[in-house]
């Protein structure tokens, strides 16, 4: 049992660090910051179940852990970890919504800090210490999830449209941070700290293994991303945009076009409409007769499947 533990553990290590890594690399071709937040959160997973590791598997077999079952491990060190993991993660929702002020981007983590360092000095070591140390995260997970509830009631329809495709990741990530919370409490209350300690459950009670998957959700995801994104751009390089709906359209662009079969001058009249434009202004922007700009827009909606423009740009933004 023993040595399954020990290479599952490794696989979370492995399964982190190659999400980090396609996280950054995505981030070298497209410069979308969400990537870069999300490869330092698989980064700080990797060194917070590196503790757990060394909890496990190093204090254990020296026979120090069966000591104090209920005991945080390197609390400075998880303190960092976990306020890097919080953090990341609130700054990919926050890069989404395009928020800038300082005091709510840094918000979770200051919380995080402040709740952790009260616990490690205010409430002595026991399963009541280690499970409120450790239920910060599921709290911030939580007020996440609230949150992202919340901008997805009354934000516009474009924007719940993109927030669609990230259903299946919220209600995974609602369903397993429950698992966290009564996992947490059926290890450090509920069982018997002498079946941590005789070996009949191989690992202590700081190890959550819901964490675990949701750590795999988040993967999957991510990689699914990525993998789109870095498929696209090896077929088509995005051209560039200044304005924050231009940086979408062109990110998103290319693989909607490549979806439905779309010509280069398809492309790019359908990129005028999704602007805005109307067919003179885009006749007169691309230095094209109104009539083939109207069989251009003729045939993008038949491609597409769409009836008229606002379908068209109801589509697009479900798609992205």
């Amino acid at each position: 049992m023993y040595l399954v533990l020990f290479y599952y553990t490794l696989c979370i290590l492995l399964i982190s660090v190659m999400a980090a890594a396609l996280c950054f690399s995505t981030y070298l071709v497209s410069r979308k910051t969400a990537l870069l937040f999300a490869c330092a959160g698989f980064v700080f997973y990797f060194f917070d179940v590196a503790i757990v590791f060394q909890d496990d598997f190093i204090l254990y077999s020296m026979g120090e852990a069966l000591k104090q079952v209920h005991f945080v491990g390197a609390p400075i060190a998880a303190v960092f970890t976990g306020a890097g993991i919080i953090e990341a993660a609130w700054l990919v929702i926050c890069s989404f919504f395009n928020e800038k002020r300082r005091l709510v981007l840094v918000f979770p983590a200051a919380f995080f800090m402040v709740w952790s360092v009260v616990v490690l000095i205010a409430i002595p070591p026991g399963p009541v210490h280690q499970f409120l140390f450790y239920s910060v995260r599921e709290v911030c997970i939580y007020a996440f999830l609230v949150y992202l509830g919340f901008r997805y009631v009354t934000s516009s329809e474009l924007t719940r449209d993109r927030m669609r495709s990230a259903m299946p990741l919220y209600f995974a990530a609602l369903v397993l941070n429950t698992l966290i919370v009564t996992e947490n409490i059926v290890l450090m209350f509920l069982v018997d700290p002498e079946v941590f300690r005789s070996g009949i459950v191989p690992f202590l009670p700081e190890r959550n293994i819901a964490e675990n998957m949701l750590m795999i959700a988040c993967a999957v995801s991510a990689v699914s991303y990525c993998w789109g994104r870095l498929a696209i751009h090896f077929k088509t390089p995005p051209i560039g945009g200044s304005s924050r709906v231009d940086a979408f359209i062109d990110e998103t662009l290319p693989r909607y076009a490549h979806f439905y079969g779309l010509t280069a001058r398809e492309t790019e009249v359908l990129r005028e409409i999704l602007t805005g434009k109307d067919n003179q202004n885009i006749a007169s922007g691309m230095s094209l007769a109104p009539s083939t700009v109207k069989v251009h827009v003729h045939n993008i909606l038949r491609k597409t499947g769409q009836k008229d423009r606002q379908h068209l740009m109801r589509d697009f933004s479900r798609r992205a």
